[in-house]
């Protein structure tokens, strides 16, 4: 009996070591046979054609407005006309373009911003606009564009007159947005001040806002090809077209080329967008084509990409006043003249706008 007992526990022992050495040996190749995930694809490097960007450059009215106004009589003398309405509007009509330009950034960021922004500017003898400064009660939706616009009327050149003048001018903004609150917003009208001359501004300006075209494939590809790349180079031409003109105001002489790299995710959203300056371009350029940009949309994928392209920024000469100059072959020219540096006027002030949120 004591016999059968040991055998019985050294057989027991054998079988449980056995079966837990079987058993580790499954387990172990179990765990082997399990393949790692799959690796995502790498994102495609895609680098398009250079884009070039022309925009009319502004050049002042001030000659040309000198010659249509009245001259003053000849038994008098002085230092030139008398500023009156009839005098500025021609000069400031011409800012509405340059305000259109800043309103058409804004509207990127905020497409149902509207209202109105009256400007009060002290224009020296010489014509030049010495001090100008927002009046009234301005809608508060409008003023990131505040310094773009001052900066519109800070650089009007007006005939030169007997003495200074202080000179009146409010902006309507209504965004083409559907449903728009704004739209229908009224002219806020102040009494005017001793001395001042109200110019009125019948042209209302409206803008419909800046929203990329290309509609992404709901069924994403394996790659994204360069054909699917190349569809969104018209919204990538707008944006930077968008941006170069509201930057103009600020900067008149604004030129050069940069690199831009567009990082696509699977999905088609960009994720990231980077300015590669070449020629130091001006902040405000940076910050809007930046924040602009992830607004940006292109085809899904299966691994998402990075697009690479060179953009050239030029102005084209001899534009007249409040009229586009026609595009040349290659380049894009949107609605509505550019401003140029007036003679004896001081260099641009403030920035484009700041923009909301961090660039990533």
């Amino acid at each position: 009996m004591v016999l059968r007992a040991s055998l019985d526990r050294l057989f027991g022992g054998l079988f449980v070591a056995t079966a837990s050495w079987v058993l580790a040996g499954c387990g172990s190749s179990q765990t082997n046979n399990l393949a790692p995930p799959p690796r995502p694809p790498d994102p495609a490097q895609i680098t398009l054609a250079p884009i070039r960007v022309t925009r009319p450059a502004w050049t002042p009215a001030a000659a040309s407005t000198a010659s249509s106004t009245p001259t003053p009589p000849r038994g008098r003398r002085g230092g030139g006309i008398s500023m009156s309405p009839e005098v500025a509007q021609p000069v400031l009509v011409a800012a509405n373009e340059a305000v259109r330009a800043c309103y058409r950034g804004l509207l990127a960021l905020s497409p149902q911003a509207g209202g109105s922004i009256t400007t009060l500017m002290r224009v020296s003898a010489d014509g030049t606009v010495s001090d100008v400064e927002p009046i009234g009660n301005t809608d508060p939706s409008l003023l990131l564009m505040m310094p773009c616009v001052l900066n519109a009327v800070r650089t009007r050149r007006f005939p030169a007159t007997r003495g200074s003048s202080l000179l009146s001018y409010s902006f309507t903004l209504r965004s083409g947005e559907v449903g728009s609150a704004a739209a229908n917003a009224p002219v806020d009208v102040q009494r005017p001040r001793p001395g001042e001359i109200p110019v009125p501004n019948l042209e209302p300006i409206t803008v419909r806002p800046w929203r990329p075209t290309l509609v992404p494939n709901t069924n994403p590809v394996r790659t994204l090809t360069r054909d699917m790349v190349t569809e969104a180079r018209a919204d990538i031409t707008s944006l930077v077209d968008t941006c170069y003109s509201a930057a103009m105001v600020m900067v008149p002489e604004m030129s050069g080329q940069f690199g831009l790299r567009i990082a696509v995710e699977p999905s088609g959203n960009v994720s990231r967008v980077e300015v590669q300056d070449q020629n130091s371009l001006a902040g405000p350029l940076r910050e809007c084509i930046i924040v602009l940009g992830r607004r940006l949309q292109f085809h899904s994928s299966g691994g998402g990409a990075v697009v690479s392209v060179d953009v050239a920024l030029s102005q084209s000469e001899g534009a007249t006043p409040g009229v586009s100059a026609a595009p040349t072959a290659g380049s894009v020219g949107a609605p509505g003249a550019t401003i140029g540096t007036p003679t004896g006027v001081g260099a641009p002030q403030g920035g484009l706008m700041p923009m909301i949120g961090t660039p990533r």
